[in-house]
């Protein structure tokens, strides 16, 4: 695309897949003491950090304290629900979020070399979109493990805008967070279509904030459809302008 950089983006990407093999690595070194998940969160959210840095990327967070202690602390677990603009949100998210929610990611992503071995490590949750009988099974996985305690990070628009604007949101996550009795916490990300829009690899520094929203329960809407809209709403009020926000 004209006009964003193209030398230090390159440089960080070719840096930064060498840093990967070489914490991928390191994860697996750790597996063994920390288990899987914990190796992958001593070690993914620095990594992200240091390439965040590298590109020029200010993360910033905005409302984490207005959450419940149980929430904070992870006692709660929920499903974090946001919108999708930037191939970087999930890195992103990851490393400044301090829920430590996992995502649910499309099966392919498990094939890619390095990126799909730590996010398999990391017990996220794979979801087989061409096959609706075992969707549903990484569905009632996902709500399983939701209901042991692990938060998830959604998006429910099921792709990236291309311009920004929210998408329509579908249902699955909103199915999700019946079965398994959470709340869903909104949140909204402004500057990934900036940083990192579809169609590039040149990332452009600048601030990407993420704004949190209070959690919506479930019990308090008559239907799926009613809570799904309620959500869209919250997400689509936090994307408006906001005020001063703390970084992480």
């Amino acid at each position: 695309m004209a006009g964003r950089p193209f030398l230090r983006p390159l440089l960080v990407w070719v840096g930064g897949s060498l840093a990967l093999a070489l914490a991928v690595a390191l994860c697996f070194l750790l597996a063994p003491f920390l288990g899987g998940p914990g190796a992958f969160w001593a070690v993914a959210p620095r990594y992200i950090r240091a390439m965040a840095w590298a590109f020029g990327i200010r993360r910033e967070l905005d409302g984490w304290g207005g959450l419940s202690a149980s929430i904070r602390e992870g006692s709660q677990p929920v499903i974090f629900v946001g919108n999708h603009t930037s191939l970087l949100d999930p890195p992103l998210l990851i490393s400044t979020l301090p829920g430590r929610p996992v995502f649910i990611a499309k099966r392919e992503l498990a094939r890619v070399p390095f990126l799909g071995w730590v996010i398999w490590l990391a017990d996220f949750i794979f979801i087989d979109r061409t096959d609706p009988q075992a969707a549903r099974g990484s569905l009632k996985l996902a709500a399983d493990c939701i209901r042991a305690g692990q938060s998830v990070m959604t998006f429910p628009e099921g792709t990236r805008s291309r311009d920004g604007r929210l998408l329509p949101f579908k249902k699955g996550t909103f199915h999700l967070a019946l079965a398994a009795g959470v709340p869903i916490v909104p949140l909204a990300i402004r500057g990934g279509l900036g940083i990192l829009p579809r169609g590039t690899w040149r990332v452009e520094g600048g601030g990407y904030r993420i704004r949190v929203g209070q959690p919506l329960r479930p019990e308090d809407f008559p239907s799926p459809e009613a809570f799904l809209q309620a959500t869209e709403a919250a997400v689509r009020g936090l994307l408006e302008p906001a005020g001063v926000s703390s970084r992480p």
